[in-house]
């Protein structure tokens, strides 16, 4: 069996894998950083709503529209110690009908109102607080456009459990600095823990993959070493027929030989390729039930005699039918004498409904006769033989299988005779079957026995 570059296969897997890891790893390294700036962010955004929080209720606990006309010093100031504390920039107190009533940073634009504030206007709504990380880009923010992204709270402000107003409130933000030593050691890690990783398992797979190529390998070759004693058995067996009879040595390797080319005229495919093999090896299988005064007589044959000859397909077909591997002839033993006009035996098939091994096998062991010497005539001619087919295309044969024999030569047909009686085995069948070893069908239908 041809086996496949497992080195090869594995060195492509690695540089596949290990770049598929380090691209993962890249974007791992990147999305840490900012994983842990969310992070982050959530909980300076918790930690301000609870500072925040804490100092609404102790502070602002009275109508806050006092605030118009009344300075509240006292508030202010707590007010400016917060906001130095708290590291904000601008505290706002806003009414409910949208008006400012306190600004840090900005006192002008205290007593104008602005109701397109959306986000106040959410929180008047629902009651409850809401936090941004955003740029200052509104019209009542000019003063804060040069602190960049904030954090942006508006919380409500209740009195005895009634919403009186809202503060606005701008904390600086935690800027994402991707080069600080903590963010450049956890992307790091996220980098070189993959690819440590990807190293360690893709030992480990590959320790794996070979010993599993290995018990692969040798539970192949034991199956190889288990099909070719098989079909050597069978051309044994094969052999053992035709010296029952000399008058056809040699008979079955010629015919397999013919087989297997007309087969590959026909491109047939590898499951029938192999059926045709065997049954082209078994054809006669059954003749091992035929007295030999029948067998062997030379003269022609009685009616009752013809039909005890006959019984060899049926007999055939039993003994292979037996044998899980020897099965796989079991179509062309039983029916390589059948006839394309449903004239042959012993299940009148016609046409389409004969095997395709059987239908060139009928050709081929017709022909292979015609050019033999038998007891009772002598060999003829490549023209005569081939004429005799060609006539019969359509009765006795597929007209198809007869195309595809008709494109073999003179030189080919007498090629193979020639090697067949120099060496025994024609090297199309050789080849024939060391394509089927390798494909592990002999192999497959042994495993199923």
């Amino acid at each position: 069996m041809k086996f496949f570059d497992l080195h090869e296969l594995l060195r492509s897997f690695f540089k596949r894998s290990f770049l598929f890891t380090l691209c993962f790893a890249l974007v791992l390294a990147i999305a840490v950083p900012y994983l842990r700036y969310t992070n982050n962010i959530n909980d300076y955004k918790r930690d301000s709503l609870e500072i925040v929080r804490k100092f609404l209720t102790h502070e602002l606990n009275f109508d806050l529209k006092e605030l118009r006309t009344t300075p509240h010093q006292a508030l202010i100031d707590r007010i400016n110690v917060f906001m130095e504390y708290s590291s904000l920039v601008e505290f706002r107190i806003w009414d409910p009908e949208a008006t400012v009533v306190y600004s840090f940073i900005d006192p002008a634009i205290k007593g104008q109102r602005f109701p397109d504030n959306d986000d106040l206007l959410d929180t008047f709504k629902s009651g409850k607080p809401k936090l941004d990380i955003e740029e200052a880009v509104k019209s009542e923010h000019k003063n804060l456009r040069g602190y960049g992204t904030l954090l942006e709270m508006y919380v409500p402000v209740y009195s005895q459990g009634k919403l009186v107003g809202a503060v606005e409130l701008y904390r600086l933000a935690p800027r994402l600095a991707l080069l600080n030593p903590g963010n450049l050691l956890y992307g790091l890690a996220a980098l070189i823990i993959p690819l440590l990783l990807h190293i360690f398992f893709y030992g480990q797979f590959k320790l794996a993959a070979l010993e599993l190529v290995s018990s692969g390998v040798r539970l192949q070759q034991a199956y190889n070493a288990l099909a070719t004693a098989s079909f050597d058995s069978i051309r044994s067996l094969a052999k053992a027929l035709e010296m029952r009879d000399m008058e056809t040595e040699g008979h079955s390797e010629r015919v397999v030989a013919m087989s297997v080319l007309i087969g590959h005229r026909m491109a047939l495919p590898s499951e029938t390729m192999a059926r045709l093999i065997i049954g082209a090896y078994l054809h006669d299988v059954g003749k091992i039930g035929v007295p030999d005064s029948v067998l062997l007589k030379p003269g022609k044959l009685t009616p009752e005699e013809r039909l005890v000859i006959e019984t060899h397909v049926v007999k055939g077909r039993e003994i292979v039918n037996e044998v899980e591997f020897l099965r796989l002839g079991a179509d062309v033993v039983s029916s390589h004498h059948e006839r394309w006009d449903g004239g042959g035996y012993s299940q009148g098939l016609r046409g389409e409904e004969i095997p395709i091994g059987a239908r060139i096998f009928a050709l081929v062991d017709v022909f292979d006769a015609l050019m033999s010497k038998r007891p009772y005539k002598e060999a003829f001619s490549f023209e005569q033989s081939t004429k005799i087919i060609s006539e019969s295309s359509g009765t006795h044969f597929d007209p198809k299988v007869v195309e595809a024999f008709l494109s073999i030569s003179q030189t080919e047909v007498e090629g193979i005779r020639g090697e067949v009686a120099h060496q025994g085995v024609h090297t199309l069948v050789r080849q024939a079957t060391d394509v089927l070893f390798d494909g592990g069908y002999f192999q497959a239908s042994l495993a199923t026995g």
